[in-house]
């Protein structure tokens, strides 16, 4: 009897851990099921409107900047300007030194004349057959050579005096009134600001939809209630090392809104041609991987994600302007990637609406 205690008892305990064993592989498989959806949340690949303009930052600085170089040498007996000075094309800036060109003049003029006396002199005597025509011809050359030399003296005497090649103000003088001025050496610079430039850098990627002559705006920090209107006048034929090329803006500058150089200015491009342009985005949080190879995991149809590589634009706020890889309406994966890969089945957690465009 007790045997079959025994027995009894041995048969209970094994049909008690094969209940126990089946119950522990069911929970098994259900944390399984569990784990293999994975919990995520999506948002879907959404079309905007996007802006079409390029804002680029330059300084002002004078359309038209000239340095007025001493063509004479002397010392400097007058300096009539002062830095920030109006003055007119061909207004008189300087005077240099001229006593001893009077002198050389004078002694010009002296032999110029007696030149001219020797000439009618020997045409007489050629006349009564006294000279040769040679004689007569060597004594004409004297004349020419006195008539030239009258004539290099009288510009030396114009270059003591130092006038302003164009209408402008008085940007930089160089010198003081007593110095030695030589020839070529820099005496002022005079600055044109009827008109300026702003010259501004523009990436690769969008310095060929600009065109010269295109109409641009400009935006001021000293009057910034105020819209200017520019002109592209000079895209640059080279980039740099940093692969920009310089676009010069010109913009004439109002008496009642005056602009100085040195000033900043913010251009604004239009890009598209006043035409609205639209784009795919998707929210910043989607996106893997690093600068150069961005990825996003798309959920399919049946549940499964699959890794798709894409090219990214600009960054407007949140949302990420998608170039190429993905298509208005698909779905990618916003939260819970930590834990995926490609041929993973995910459950959704949310489900956003589909995305209206938005302007």
């Amino acid at each position: 009897m007790v045997i079959g205690l025994g027995l009894a008892l041995i048969f209970w305990i094994g049909m008690t851990l094969a209940s126990n064993k089946k119950e522990i592989d069911a929970n098994a498989e259900i944390t399984e099921t569990i784990i293999g959806e994975v919990p995520v949340r999506i948002a879907e690949v959404k079309k905007m409107e996007v802006d079409n303009s390029l804002s680029l930052t330059g300084t002002f600085a004078a359309r038209k900047e000239l340095k007025i170089n001493a063509e004479g040498q002397g010392r400097i007996t007058l300096l009539a300007i002062e830095e920030g000075q109006k003055v007119s094309k061909g207004q008189r800036i300087a005077k240099i030194d001229n006593t001893t060109i009077q002198a050389q003049l004078k002694t010009a003029d002296a032999s110029l004349a007696k030149s001219r006396k020797d000439v009618e002199r020997y045409e007489r005597l050629l006349t009564a057959g006294a000279i040769s025509q040679q004689q007569f011809e060597d004594v004409k050359l004297g004349l020419a050579n006195a008539e030239a030399n009258l004539a290099a003296i009288k510009q030396q005497l114009n270059y003591t005096t130092v006038s302003s090649p164009m209408t402008g103000f008085i940007k930089e003088i160089r010198v003081e009134e007593g110095s030695f001025a030589a020839p070529g050496m820099e005496l002022a610079t005079v600055v044109d600001i009827n008109q300026l430039k702003l010259v501004v850098k523009v990436p690769e990627t969008d310095i060929v939809k600009i065109q010269k002559g295109q109409k641009v705006k400009i935006f001021t920090e000293v009057y910034p209630d105020l819209e200017f209107n520019g002109r592209v006048n000079l895209i640059s034929i080279q980039s740099d090392q940093a692969r920009k090329y310089e676009v010069e803006i010109e913009i004439n500058n109002s008496k009642e809104n005056p602009l100085k150089p040195g000033m900043y200015g913010t251009v604004s491009i239009d890009l598209g041609k006043g035409e609205a342009a639209y784009g795919l985005f998707v929210p910043r949080k989607s996106i893997l991987g690093s600068v150069k190879n961005p990825k996003v995991f798309v959920v399919q149809q049946d549940m499964i994600v699959s890794e798709k590589e894409v090219q990214l634009g600009e960054i407007h706020e949140d949302q990420v302007w998608v170039l190429s890889g993905l298509e208005v309406g698909e779905k990618v994966v916003t939260s819970g990637q930590i834990n995926l890969e490609s041929g993973k089945k995910v459950r959704i957690l949310n489900e956003d609406k589909p995305n209206e465009i938005m302007k």
